[in-house]
């Protein structure tokens, strides 16, 4: 009976953790389109994550970063009419976009075509 009991604790352990949210260790950036790794990035646990709503942007929503080591992490900008996704994005900029004075600015500066998910990568995937 013990052994019955030790069996189904087992299992009911292995099906939680197979079922709990991706680790973001466990990324797999084979994804066929910007939107897939937007969704698939969305979906992960990370060790660090954080969001910002720029009031005064005009033409952007909300902001998110993700990273696993806190060092590097994946950006998702989303916009009136687009969602942007960028990739390997230093923590130190995430830090000085929240404290730039104008984050539009900034990341049209600092940010814009510096760190994007490169379409030879998702050509590549496919």
């Amino acid at each position: 009976m013990k052994r019955l009991i030790l069996l189904i604790t087992l299992i009911f352990a292995g099906l939680y953790l197979n079922a709990s949210d991706n680790n973001c260790v466990q990324i797999n950036e084979n994804w066929k389109s910007e939107n897939e790794a937007i969704a698939s990035i969305e979906n992960t646990s990370f060790k660090y994550s954080e969001s910002i709503s720029p009031e005064e942007s005009s033409w952007m929503n909300s902001i998110q970063y993700y990273s696993c080591d806190e060092e590097y992490g994946y950006m998702i900008v989303k916009c009136n009419k687009k969602t942007y996704f960028h990739k390997e994005v230093p923590i130190g900029v995430w830090n000085s976009l929240k404290e730039a004075n104008s984050i539009g600015g900034y990341y049209n500066f600092y940010i814009k075509n510096k760190f994007k998910l490169d379409k030879k990568e998702l050509n590549n995937a496919i």
